[in-house]
């Protein structure tokens, strides 16, 4: 059945046709039937469209209606106003608030305005491509937060191969840099491979900040990724999709693992999910493929990188004074060393079972298992204990004397005017956790010049005078020291700089002349 719009064309055809044939309007209204203004519009209308030219897609499609008043037109603010303090706000309490406002519309009006304003105002679809990478390519990693019964949260981390969609979690207590190389490296040992390139976000421990839109990673994730031969590649912040393989694997497990499941300790739950991994996760078909997770890994296990024959050490090493009981503090527990060591500093070389413990020449003094976090207690060792509230103030005074003369005398002169300068000399040597040695010697030494013997009095001279330096930075600095003490007799002399100007240019850059070099030119070559 022709539409309307076919019949005016037919009919606006036939007006043009019996024009052209010399006939007049007054004859075209009464053979077609139609009123003269209606002929006189339609060649009119052809005149303009020959004289102004259409496109294609404006013949096709119909000119868009004028729109129509609305009753709601009047109370436009009063509906945003509404909409901007109750963004969920439903037609029919709508409807009652304009009718207070003299509305006298009905319902579906209001239904059907302010279900196009939802519409209006519902945020685009981002449009995004998937992108495939080849095998052994690319590994997603990422941490998601969870609460379990009782307040108890947990952090649950995802490692997704990008080809085979092979799946690695596990449930940490914390996200903490040492927790994320155990976590890689538990994924890479589940794998059976180490991928050539990591994704992850602006994870802490793995990226230390931004500069000029580039993230700066972190030194000793660095050394990890060197060691395992992995390139990383850190999203664009607030751009979750970049990472969007790892980032499904969450919706999943909150879906089919969280959902309908409780868990009452962290225990529990990594039982639970390691069963879930391998009976459910590792089951799902590939969104490609189609086929089961675990035959699609076992399909790209070849294509990944061997692991090292030993894994990376990813203990934490921390720096700690020796207290004068004879320990040293970690995660609110005290460990036991030997009563020589007592106000010197030494290293924690903290692993996930136990905890080993250098001097400052890396040498092993004591070695214990690893105490729960929190727990606050103090582990057994093998040399006697101290009792407590006694302090060795000769070996006090012999660490501090180590800083100078000066110091020497400091010590000495305390050890006099105080009556109890134990907590006085460990106060002063418990300064090196946060000023360098070298600060502290010079602010003892003008304690000293004031007739000062007062520990808080060297730390008032410290903050005066001196800035704080971490540890970190005073090994870096004792190193430079005795770099320099050891080049002092091999100096490297620097080259001219107009021997750079040789590159650009190509003329040679002759140095001057001097008798050191007249006299070595002139001694015969045997």
């Amino acid at each position: 059945m022709p539409s309307r719009r076919d019949d005016r064309q037919h009919l606006v055809y036939e007006v043009v046709r019996r024009k052209g044939r010399g006939e007049s309007q007054r004859a075209i209204s009464r053979a077609l039937g139609i009123a003269r203004d209606t002929v006189k519009g339609i060649l009119q209308q052809q005149e303009q469209r020959r004289a102004q030219g259409e496109s294609a897609i404006e013949r096709e499609l119909s000119p868009p209606r004028a729109p129509r008043p609305s009753k709601l037109d009047e109370y436009e603010k009063d509906i945003d106003a509404a909409l901007t303090l109750h963004e969920n706000l439903t037609a029919i309490r709508l409807h009652e608030m304009l009718v207070a406002r003299g509305f006298t519309g009905g319902y579906t009006i209001v239904r059907e305005h302010l279900r196009q304003l939802h519409a209006e105002r519902k945020p685009k679809v981002e449009v995004y491509e998937v992108v495939e990478t080849p095998p052994g390519q690319q590994a997603q990693f990422d941490w998601s937060p969870y609460e379990l019964e009782g307040g108890l949260k947990i952090q649950l981390w995802s490692c997704t191969l990008s080809w085979s969609r092979g799946r690695s979690f596990r449930a940490e207590e914390n996200t903490k840099q040492t927790t994320v190389l155990n976590c890689l490296e538990q994924s890479f040992e589940d794998f059976g491979g180490v991928p050539h390139e990591g994704v992850t976000d602006s994870m802490p421990g793995v990226v230390n900040r931004w500069e000029c839109k580039r993230p700066i990673l972190n030194l000793r994730f660095v050394d990890f990724a060197a060691y395992y031969n992995l390139v990383m590649n850190i999203a664009p912040r607030r751009c979750g999709r970049y990472k969007g393989k790892v980032e499904r694997p969450f919706w999943y497990a909150e879906c089919n693992l969280l959902n309908g499941r409780r868990f009452y300790s962290v225990e529990q739950f990594r039982e639970v999910l390691a069963w879930w991994t391998r009976e459910r996760a590792m089951q799902r078909p590939h969104p490609v493929t189609k086929r089961p997770l675990w035959e699609m890994l076992a399909e790209e296990r070849s294509y990944l990188q061997p692991l090292p024959a030993r894994p990376y050490d990813t203990r934490d090493v921390v720096i700690r004074l020796v207290d004068t009981q004879g320990y040293v503090q970690h995660e609110t527990n005290f460990y036991r060393v030997p009563d020589e060591h007592v106000g010197e500093l030494v290293y924690l070389c903290v692993g996930p079972e136990k905890i080993e413990i250098f001097d400052r020449g890396v040498h092993r003094l004591a070695e214990h298992e690893r105490l729960p976090n929190g727990a606050g207690v103090r582990a057994k060792g093998d040399a006697a204990r101290r009792p407590r509230g006694r302090y060795d103030v000769t070996l006090l005074c012999e660490r501090v004397a180590a800083w100078g003369p000066a110091a020497e005398e400091f010590a000495e002169r305390l050890r006099t005017a105080k009556r109890y300068p134990g907590p006085e000399l460990t106060h002063i040597l418990g300064l090196q956790l946060t000023w360098s040695a070298d600060d502290i010697a010079k602010a003892v030494e003008h304690a000293l010049r004031y007739d000062a013997y007062d520990a808080r009095a060297v730390e008032r001279i410290l903050e005066a005078r001196f800035r704080p330096r971490s540890l970190a930075q005073q090994l870096a600095e004792g190193t430079r020291a005795r770099i320099g003490e050891i080049m002092r007799d091999h100096p490297v002399v620097q080259r001219p700089l107009c021997s750079y100007e040789t590159l650009r240019t190509g003329d040679a850059c002759l140095p001057e002349r001097t008798e050191e070099s007249s006299d070595a030119e002139e001694e015969p070559t045997t």
